[in-house]
């Protein structure tokens, strides 16, 4: 996936975090040369996410930070040189937000057009493999090298290298800017990526450095992303819209045809929770105790109260990033910890109807792959009937509950509005937001009784 930038544009000045530059360069690797205009773009929020968080390791956590990243966007300017003539952008023409559906329709800015596509001369290429790991200094830093790296070595003043990090303001002592900024950014550079430099004062005024010399090599990177395969499937089409996934009373199984069905239920459980897909395939699920024999058939029993588990042990702001943490470390596959939750899931096997055990048996040889279960055929493995779930009987049993959860859903939706600069009309979004109530007021409700 090659980036290709006019020289003019590496050398501009921007302030974008590692996680917003990423998906920028994300969508530059998308344009061809024989473009002659910049696509339209309609993508789900979902699919923002997933690009970002495409390895597990940039992790968006939830919807709100998504938002934020695509107002940053079309708000950030970007400051560009010409001579005498100073210019400022924002990357982002324009951007629509569909509450309804949270789809977001936008397009590259128009000034930045001749710096992108259909150039022949003065650009510079590279993978975006180079910049998947560095951190924002770092992937500016490496850009501004990259354009030098045919003559071996090139000479910038402090002033100009800050300015295009968009840090023209910070670090006025050398030795902070050198700390902070030059001898990381060189470590990652040689670690990530395809170059690595050294550099020495050129200039000075007094004791004050005024430039640097760099001297830039090719590079054999120390690490490699074995998982960058899984980005290029990321391939969102232009203009497009993605159809919204909407509440329903039906349980989709086999949805990814490479899972088994509760396999994809939890898949979808875990998902719906902010959990990275290709995380959860690629390492939760290949973990020798996920596919210990007789938990075939129950996955999805046995990661619901794994994350029931887990959400009464953490107090963490996102959840899902504790919970891939947690993961990594060891904590949620520790062998005591397992066979609880083994023995909750043969408890819960027992207490199964002889209909639901046949569907999960059929489902663990193959059969019914294609079938969809509804929620009064299988409700998770216990006795009670969720189409029986009752929301004003609910605020009665549970009044704090359902407080606690339209308060925070109210608040979820006044700071997306407030992200995008919007006013909130809670009456507007009545409909909606009573449907979101409804669904969470039903998963805390499944939750507890399955718990039971």
């Amino acid at each position: 996936m090659a980036i290709i930038k006019s020289n003019k544009l590496i050398e501009t000045s921007y302030k974008l975090n590692s996680r917003e530059q990423f998906f920028v360069l994300y969508l530059i690797s998308k344009i061809s040369q024989h473009d002659t205009n910049f696509k339209e773009y309609t993508m789900h929020y979902s699919d923002i996410e997933k690009i970002i968080n495409f390895d597990g390791k940039r992790r968006i956590a939830n919807k709100s930070e998504v938002f934020a990243l695509m107002d940053k966007l079309n708000s950030e300017t970007i400051m560009y040189e010409k001579g005498n003539i100073v210019g400022k952008s924002v990357w982002l023409q324009h951007m629509e937000h569909n509450t309804e559906t949270d789809e977001f329709t936008f397009s590259l800015s128009e000034k930045l057009r001749d710096y992108l596509v259909q150039l022949k001369e003065h650009f510079t290429k590279y993978n975006i493999s180079n910049i998947v790991y560095l951190n924002s200094s770092a992937i500016r830093l490496y850009e501004v090298l990259k354009r030098h790296q045919f003559k071996g070595e090139c000479e910038l003043t402090v002033d100009k290298i800050k300015f295009y990090l968009g840090i023209e303001n910070r670090y006025s002592k050398f030795y902070e800017f050198k700390r902070w900024v030059l001898i990381p950014s060189q470590r990652e550079i040689e670690k990530y990526t395809d170059i690595r430099f050294e550099y020495k004062p050129a200039k000075k005024q007094g004791k004050k450095i005024i430039s640097l010399r760099f001297t830039i090599h090719e590079n054999e990177p120390h690490f490699k992303s074995e998982t960058l395969q899984l980005l290029s499937k990321i391939d969102p089409k232009a203009g497009e819209a993605l159809k919204k996934n909407k509440l329903s009373a039906t349980l989709s199984v086999g949805s990814d045809t490479s899972l088994t069905p509760s396999l994809s239920r939890a898949l979808d459980f875990l998902a719906a929770k902010g959990v990275n897909k290709a995380f959860i395939k690629d390492h939760i699920f290949k973990h020798p105790k996920v596919n210990y024999e007789p938990l075939r058939g129950y996955e999805d029993i046995y990661f619901n109260m794994l994350w029931k588990f887990f959400s009464d042990k953490t107090n963490a702001e996102k959840p899902a990033g504790a919970f891939v943490s947690w993961w990594k470390k060891g904590t949620l596959t520790e062998d005591g910890l397992h066979a609880r939750m083994m023995e909750y899931v043969i408890n819960r096997k027992k207490n199964m109807t002889e209909k639901e055990r046949k569907l999960r048996d059929d489902e663990r040889s193959g059969a019914n792959h294609h079938k969809d279960i509804t929620i009064s055929e299988v409700n998770l493995g216990h006795s009670f009937n969720l189409n029986q779930f009752n929301i004003e009987r609910f605020k009665a049993d549970y009044p704090d509950t359902y407080q606690k959860i339209l308060k925070k859903i109210n608040q979820n939706y006044e700071s997306t509005f407030k992200s995008l600069n919007q006013e909130f009309n809670p009456n507007k979004y009545r409909k909606a937001i009573e449907d979101k109530v409804y669904h969470d007021c039903l998963e805390w409700y499944t939750a507890m009784k399955q718990s039971v």
